[in-house]
């Protein structure tokens, strides 16, 4: 798997990236509230895409890592 980095970083680290990658909406929408004087709607909006981003990069890191054991050489 060495000539295939991306990869290797998405099986190696992948449940990391995905609940990095799915916090940020939920940190815009805290700094929008804090920042703009926003509604606390914001921060119910900024939970619900931080799940659903969450749930969508987490069964990308599982596709990918099936994808990785069965075609990928060890």
């Amino acid at each position: 798997m060495d000539e295939f980095p991306t990869i290797r970083l998405i099986v190696n680290h992948g449940g990391a990236i995905a609940w990095i990658v799915a916090i940020l909406p939920f940190l815009g929408c805290l700094a929008a509230f804090a920042l703009l004087q926003t509604s606390w709607l914001i921060l119910l909006v900024g939970l619900v895409a931080t799940m659903v981003l969450l749930f969508i990069m987490k069964s990308y890191v599982e596709l990918v890592k099936v994808v990785a054991d069965m075609l990928l050489p060890q």
